[in-house]
C-alpha cells in the first residue's frame, strides 16, 4: 500500500468509524441491568447467532452493514463452525451472499464474546487486503455504541493499518496476506485459533500450478498445523470460481479429515427461486443473470467454474441419455497411454457412430498407472459382451512404442481372462492439428454428445476442463482429446460419414439393432 493509499485508507477509516459511532449511539435505548444482561445472554447463544447479528450489525442496529435480514445459510454454517472447534469450512456463497461481514465480524465477534477465540488470523490475498479487512472488525469494537454498552471499552493497543491489535480482555487479531510466512504465529502462550481465509482465490494465478501448490501447502501444512491445540477453527470464504485452484486444492488436501465441511450456496434454484429471499426476489434473480454473461453468471452466482472454451466452447459439450440395453450399430475405442515421461494423464473413450453423430459412452481420463487404464478397457469390453456386442479398439502407439506397450497389453489380456488385445495406430501429422479439425467442427455442429451418466464423474469433469482449454499449441492434458479425435475420425471411416441414411452404408457390429427386453 503506498503512502497516498494508505492516507486514503485511514480518512475512509476515520468517516466510517465516526458514521457508526453517531449511528449506534442515536439507536441506544434505556434498559434496566437486569433487562441488559437477560439480553446478552440471549444474543450470545449460538441458536440466536442472527438475532445478535442483527443487533449490533444489521438492518436493525441502524448501521448500514446488511440492507436485508439475514438468511438462514447464514445461520446454519456459524452454528456448524460454532459447535466444532477444528472445523475446516469452506463458505462456497454466490457473490453478494455476505461471506465476508458474517466471517470476519459477525462470525469473530460473536465467538470472541463467548470466549471461543483469543488469537484471530484474517488473511487476504495480499497483507494489505488483510489489513483492509481487518479494519472492519477493529471499526465495530472500537466505534459501534451498541457493542460497547454491552461489553466495555474495546481497544487496548495496536492499529489495522499495522496488521494487528489487541482488545482489553486479551484478545489479539492479525492480518497476514497470503503471500507472508504463516510459521511461529504466536500471541504468549496462545496460537491462533480462528483463520479467516477470505477471497484468496484468482482465476489468473490458479493457471499457475506451481505457484496454487505452493499457496495449497501454505494454507494445509503451515497455516493448519500453526492452530492452538485442541481448537483451531478455519473457515475459507470463497465462491467457486476456477477450476484446479485454492478453493479445489485445500478440499483436496483436507478430503480425509472429518472436520472439513463444504457449503454450497448459489443464488437461486433452477426455478430462480433466490437462496436469500430477505433480500431477493424472484425477479431480481431472473434480472441478475440475464444481465451477465453466462460464464461469468455460472462462476458468480452458480459456483460452476466454467470457462469460455478457446476453441471448444462450454456450451457446445452436451449430454444426452442412453438407454441401458440399447444395440448400437458400430462402437470403436482408442486410448492414448501418454508414452512420454511428462505425460502423466491415460485417455480412453467408447464411441458410438450413428449416421455420422459420435456418442460417448464410456471415458476415462486419469492421473495413473498403465495397468489402471488397460484394466478399465477389459472391463469395458466385459460389459458390452455381455450385451451382446463387439467393440473395434486401438491404441496409440508408433512401431517403437508397440515394443514397449505390447507386453502390458498382454499380461492385462490375460490377467482379465480375455482373447485379444487393442490394435496399435499412429495418425500421422501434427496431434493438434488432427484435434482442431476434427472435435472443433464435430462440437460446433452438435455430432457429439457424451451419456448422461457420465455428467458430474472426476472422468467427465477433467475431460470438460481439457475440452474447454485446448488451443493450437496449448500444454494442458491432451490425451482423451486424442483418443475422441481418433474415435470420432477412426468411426466415421468404418461406419460412415454421411448424416443421410440411404448415403451411410455401414457395417452392423454385434447384432441387428434393436431394443433389448427387460
Amino acid at each position: 500500500m503506498t503512502k497516498t493509499e494508505l492516507k486514503e485508507a485511514l480518512e475512509k477509516y476515520s468517516r466510517e468509524s465516526k458514521r457508526i459511532q453517531l449511528l449506534s449511539s442515536h439507536s441506544l435505548f434505556k434498559e434496566t441491568t437486569a433487562e441488559q444482561e437477560a439480553r446478552i445472554k440471549h444474543l450470545l447463544k449460538p441458536e440466536n447467532y442472527l438475532e445478535f447479528f442483527e443487533y449490533y450489525y444489521g438492518v436493525n442496529s441502524g448501521l448500514a452493514l446488511a440492507d436485508a435480514p439475514s438468511a438462514r445459510f447464514h445461520l446454519t454454517s456459524y452454528l456448524e463452525l460454532f459447535k466444532n472447534p477444528l472445523i475446516k469450512q469452506q463458505r462456497r456463497w454466490f457473490r453478494g451472499a455476505a461471506k465476508s461481514i458474517h466471517t470476519n465480524v459477525g462470525n469473530l465477534t460473536h465467538l470472541k464474546e463467548n470466549n471461543e477465540v483469543n488469537f484471530g488470523l484474517i488473511i487476504g490475498r495480499t497483507l494489505d487486503a488483510g489489513k483492509l479487512l481487518l479494519s472492519d472488525v477493529q471499526m465495530h469494537l472500537e466505534s459501534n455504541e451498541r457493542y460497547i454498552k454491552d461489553f466495555g471499552t474495546q481497544m487496548q493497543y495496536g492499529s489495522w493499518a499495522d496488521g494487528q491489535f489487541e482488545t482489553n480482555d486479551k484478545k489479539m487479531f492479525k492480518a497476514l496476506g497470503l503471500n507472508q510466512p504463516f510459521r511461529g504465529l504466536r500471541n504468549n502462550a496462545s496460537r491462533p485459533d480462528f483463520a479467516s481465509m477470505d477471497d484468496l482465490e484468482d482465476r489468473k494465478q490458479a493457471k499457475n500450478a506451481e505457484l496454487t501448490r505452493e499457496n495449497i501447502q501454505k494454507l494445509t501444512g503451515d497455516l493448519g498445523k500453526a492452530g492452538q491445540k485442541g481448537r483451531f477453527r478455519q473457515v475459507m470464504a470463497n465462491n467457486y470460481i476456477v477450476k484446479n485452484g485454492i478453493v479445489d486444492g485445500y478440499a483436496e488436501e483436507n478430503k480425509r479429515s472429518p472436520n472439513l465441511k463444504i457449503s454450497t450456496v448459489n443464488l437461486c434454484d433452477d426455478n430462480f427461486n433466490p437462496s436469500w429471499p430477505e433480500r431477493y426476489t424472484k425477479q431480481e434473480c431472473i434480472d441478475i443473470v440475464n444481465d451477465t454473461d453466462f460464464h461469468t453468471s455460472q462462476r458468480e452466482d452458480f459456483n460452476n467454474p466454467i470457462e469460455k472454451g478457446k476453441r471448444i466452447k462450454a456450451e457446445w459439450i452436451r449430454y444426452k441419455k442412453t438407454h441401458g440395453n440399447q444395440i448400437f450399430s458400430g462402437l470403436i475405442s482408442f486410448w492414448d497411454l501418454s508414452y512420454t515421461k511428462n505425460g502423466n494423464f491415460k485417455g480412453g473413450a467408447v464411441v458410438s457412430i450413428e449416421k455420422g453423430r459420435a456418442h460417448v459412452l464410456k471415458l476415462f481420463n486419469r492421473q495413473c498407472e498403465r495397468p489402471e487404464a488397460m484394466n478399465m478397457h477389459y472391463e469395458w469390453q466385459r460389459e458390452f459382451n455381455e450385451k451382446g456386442m463387439s467393440i473395434i479398439s486401438f491404441y496409440d502407439a508408433t512401431a517403437a512404442q508397440k515394443i514397449v506397450y505390447e507386453p502390458d497389453w498382454l499380461v492385462a489380456c490375460e490377467e482379465n481372462n480375455a482373447v485379444d488385445i487393442p490394435i496399435p495406430d499412429h495418425a500421422s501429422g501434427d496431434k493438434h492439428d488432427n484435434i482442431d479439425a476434427t472435435l472443433t467442427s464435430a462440437f460446433m455442429r452438435g455430432l457429439i454428445t457424451f451419456d448422461e451418466r457420465l455428467k458430474d464423474t472426476d472422468d467427465m469433469e477433467k475431460t470438460f476442463e481439457h475440452l474447454t482449454a485446448f488451443e493450437k499449441g496449448c500444454t494442458s492434458p491432451d490425451d482423451v482429446l486424442d483418443a475422441l479425435e481418433q474415435c470420432v475420425r477412426k468411426g466415421r471411416l468404418l461406419f460412415g460419414y454421411s448424416q443421410k441414411e440411404d448415403n451411410n452404408s455401414k457395417p452392423l457390429i454385434g447384432k441387428k439393432k434393436t431394443k433389448r427386453r427387460v
